[in-house]
């Protein structure tokens, strides 16, 4: 568990990391990424996006949709969370040098690199919880898929993305607190409700765009 590696002097980050530890041990965590699931009732301002095959689209952007920027109603997501707040070399913002952030790095080595290394599992047993032989015949009649492209969608792209997001949300809880990053608490808020990140519709962040209005809830609930 998030809060068993190590002892944690600040209230503020042990509060933050259990209110991370509680998201990814709920009942829902990753519920909504299969059918039957039900979508929560207040969502939280969340639009809904439901297309699994373009879903690596929405969260894994290509780089090539910078390209041609207008052929795409949605922007380039790992560059949104990387945006400012969102990327680990940019910590020093939060302090007065950097070695104030390395001297945070090491007070927090244990949490930082042991859940870097151990949240994969938790991860991908959740996944196998919720797919079952009779889902997968679900989502091909649904929405046409193959086995291929379950395969790549379940084993693959969800796992690695799901990890990704919750070391970066864990990177900012230690170092800065989630309520200097709207962008990574409304990431959590996403998996707090069941589903995950669907992307960003919207002005990009350096253009006035906010994770409330831009940022969509993937979620396959009814």
């Amino acid at each position: 568990m998030l809060l068993d590696y190590q002892e944690i002097g600040s209230d503020s980050v042990k509060r933050e990391l259990g209110l991370v530890q509680q998201v990814y041990t709920q009942d829902v965590f990753l519920k909504g990424l299969f059918l039957g699931a039900r979508l929560p009732e207040d969502l939280e301002g969340f639009r809904v996006f439901k297309d699994p095959i373009n879903l690596d689209m929405r969260i894994q952007t290509p780089d090539y949709c910078y390209d041609e920027p207008e052929k795409w109603d949605f922007q380039h997501f790992t560059s949104i969370l990387e945006w400012n707040e969102g990327d680990p070399s940019l910590y020093f913002r939060f302090y007065d040098n950097y070695d104030d952030v390395l001297a945070i790095q090491k007070e927090y080595k244990k949490i930082l690199y042991g859940f870097a290394d151990d949240f994969y599992e938790p991860i991908v047993n959740r996944i196998q919880k919720f797919r079952t032989n009779d889902q997968d015949d679900a989502m091909k009649k649904k929405y046409s898929l193959t086995s291929t492209n379950l395969e790549y969608i379940y084993a693959d792209l969800i796992p690695n993305i799901v990890l990704d997001h919750f070391v970066r949300i864990v990177d900012i809880v230690i170092f800065g607190g989630l309520e200097r990053s709207p962008i990574c608490k409304r990431l959590l808020d996403c998996y707090r409700l069941g589903g995950m990140p669907g992307g960003w519709v919207g002005p990009l962040p350096e253009d006035g765009g906010t994770p409330e209005q831009c940022m969509e809830l993937y979620h396959l609930g009814e």
